[in-house]
């Protein structure tokens, strides 16, 4: 089977931002595996889709609130049969609370087949200190 995973990638990540810019912490959550891990930029470590869904809605409906982010596929690779490790860049526009502003993150993802769709099983996200 051949895969792109640059496209896989692409694909995934319009998913998390369809979410995040409708404010929908479940459909975030929903591009995780079930067992998935999410490092968030504090460092906090969330396990599950669920978990991952509820925090974002969490922070959705508070300091995020009517934020705006957009997601880009810096490389990805498969690295195994059945799985891709991406790098990817985002940029949050926030109105308002700690990261009033626009803020750049880089995160490392792994990206595996789950059921009839691919999810990340893993996300480590981190803030960058200088603009992108």
């Amino acid at each position: 089977m051949t895969y792109d995973p640059m496209a896989i990638a692409a694909e995934l990540l319009e998913q998390l931002e369809r979410a995040w810019n409708n404010a929908d912490g479940a459909a975030y959550g929903a591009s995780f595996a079930t067992d998935a891990d999410f490092v968030d930029i504090r460092g906090d470590h969330h396990a599950g889709a669920v978990a991952i869904g509820r925090g974002h809605q969490a922070i959705l409906d508070t300091i995020y609130a009517g934020s705006t982010i957009r997601y880009a596929v810096a490389t990805a690779r498969l690295v195994a049969p059945g799985s891709i490790v991406a790098v990817l860049t985002a940029t949050l526009d926030a109105p308002t609370g700690p990261l009033r502003g626009v803020n750049h993150s880089r995160a490392t993802a792994v990206l595996v087949p789950d059921d009839d769709a691919w999810r990340f099983a893993a996300f480590h996200n981190t803030l960058l200190q200088d603009a992108a």
